[in-house]
């Protein structure tokens, strides 16, 4: 299946180490303007990826425990397991 592909409007005038840096990164068949946009994908998806490990590190969280919302939802989902094992013990 052909790679889907955004045409090209304009020429982007790099110095020479930028371009051996484009090429040093570049993967069998991918052209300057894949590699840029890999590379300036990169960082969102690290963005994204570190988002809820930075929410764990640094927010501030209240023990479901002490929630009597998700106490009443335990409870409900206990009263239900008992009652699918006395189902299944009638059959």
């Amino acid at each position: 299946m052909a790679k889907k592909t955004t045409p090209l409007t304009e020429k982007v005038l790099v110095s020479v180490d930028t371009k051996q840096a484009l090429i040093s990164i570049m993967e069998p068949g991918e052209r300057y303007w894949d590699v840029i946009g890999r590379v300036l994908q990169n960082p969102k998806r690290h963005d994204f990826i570190a988002h809820p490990d930075n929410i764990a590190e640094e927010g501030e969280f209240v023990p479901l425990d002490s929630d009597p919302e998700y106490e009443d939802l335990k409870k409900e989902i206990r009263r239900q397991s008992k009652l699918r094992k006395a189902s299944d013990t009638v059959r």
